[in-house]
């Protein structure tokens, strides 16, 4: 087994971790949607038939694509996080102190 400072310290770092993944979340998720956004106008008023205007849509759409992407392995990360958490909290019942007397 290991000690209990190491496992403490195991879970202080995917605490820190998920807080990270909280804080990144939300910027993802507005990047995301003005991606889409900008996307949307710039399909919305260009040609797809001209050679440049075909590489400016296709480059929104990659960027789209990336926020996305980034996004959805945020989210994956901090639910696979939680589920460690949950189930190695689950298997650690918490310690009780040693009483002087049984009461």
């Amino acid at each position: 087994g290991s000690s209990p400072s190491t496992f403490r310290s195991i879970m202080q770092a995917l605490i820190i971790f998920m807080s990270f993944l909280d804080f990144m979340f939300y910027p993802t998720v507005v990047a995301t949607i003005v991606a889409v956004i900008i996307e949307q106008i710039v399909r919305r008023i260009s040609n797809p038939e001209w050679d440049a205007d075909l590489k400016l849509i296709n480059r929104t759409m990659g960027i789209r694509k990336f926020f996305y992407r980034q996004a959805v392995i945020v989210n994956i990360l901090w639910f696979l996080g939680y589920f460690v958490i949950m189930v190695t909290m689950g298997r650690h019942s918490p310690q009780t102190p040693d009483m002087i007397w049984q009461g």
